[in-house]
């Protein structure tokens, strides 16, 4: 199996748990890229969040974001987009009407949320590593729903954040229920992220192997959480690192070190070494 195609979660995969690349990740992606290997980032951010530290790197030619909902090329360019479908985010909304949540939105690579939660987003979850990038990567709104209703055409995805484990999967329930043409996943515990059905990081993935005439199993995935197993699942070199969740866990063949012990320089090297 010769790889041609890396594609990469970042947050809990190719990024520590302090929001930063390691030395290890930044060389081995580079090395990759002297090899002639694609290298993609896959990431439930939408684009204007990415971290630069990555995106800069050689051989990071193409980012998959806001979970799939959306491709951009090396210079930014929007060059794929799979949008929710209005009438999706309109029964979202009266659906969720008799909860209090905090919802998040990305609208063309940038996101909107709850000054609640932009104010204090350790009070909703976030950890201290994160704080910083939430309150510098969104813009801050009173009346979320309002500006989701609003904007129901042109939305890539949406997100709701609750600490309520209880309150959480009883509303993830209701929308998973109800909602027959919505993508609905994870990136981490308290949130809950809806996109269009067919924006997912696999068929980001097919895409781009179809733009660049890469079969599928000529690709590695890694990812760390529910929202990548549907990646790793179609690529050629299946992995996830050992910080990931059971469902990603499941869908890979092969187990790496963890984010924090540079499990994506491990399957770097793997892949030069094929």
């Amino acid at each position: 199996m010769k790889i041609k195609l890396i594609a990469l979660d970042l947050d809990g995969t190719a990024l520590r748990s302090n929001n930063t690349l390691s030395h290890a990740v930044a060389e081995a992606v580079e090395i990759a890229a002297d090899h002639g290997i694609e290298i993609v980032a896959a990431s439930g951010r939408p684009y204007h969040s990415m971290p630069e530290s990555f995106l800069r790197l050689k051989g990071v030619n193409y980012v998959i974001t806001s979970n799939g909902a959306a491709i951009h090329d090396r210079g930014g360019r929007r060059i794929n987009e799979t949008l929710m479908k209005k009438s999706e985010i309109e029964k979202t909304l009266s659906l969720t009407e008799p909860y209090d949540l905090i919802w998040e939105a990305f609208l063309l690579g940038a996101t909107y949320t709850d000054n609640r939660y932009l104010r204090d987003p350790i009070r909703f979850g976030c950890t201290p590593a994160y704080v910083s990038y939430v309150q510098n990567s969104r813009g801050g709104l009173d009346d979320m729903r309002r500006y989701i209703y609003e904007n129901r055409s042109q939305l890539d995805s949406i997100e709701y954040v609750c600490t309520d484990e209880i309150l959480r999967e009883s509303v993830r329930k209701i929308l998973e229920q109800n909602l027959k043409e919505t993508y609905i996943t994870s990136s981490s515990a308290n949130f809950v992220e809806l996109m269009h059905k067919d924006a997912t990081k696999s068929n980001a993935l097919k895409w781009l192997c179809e733009r660049l005439d890469i079969s599928p199993e000529n690709t590695a995935a890694c990812g760390n959480a529910d929202n990548d197993a549907d990646m790793i699942s179609c690529a050629g070199l299946k992995t996830a690192v050992a910080n990931a969740s059971e469902s990603c866990k499941k869908a890979a063949d092969v187990i790496l070190p963890s984010n924090d012990n540079d499990g994506v320089a491990n399957l770097i090297k793997l892949c030069v070494d094929y």
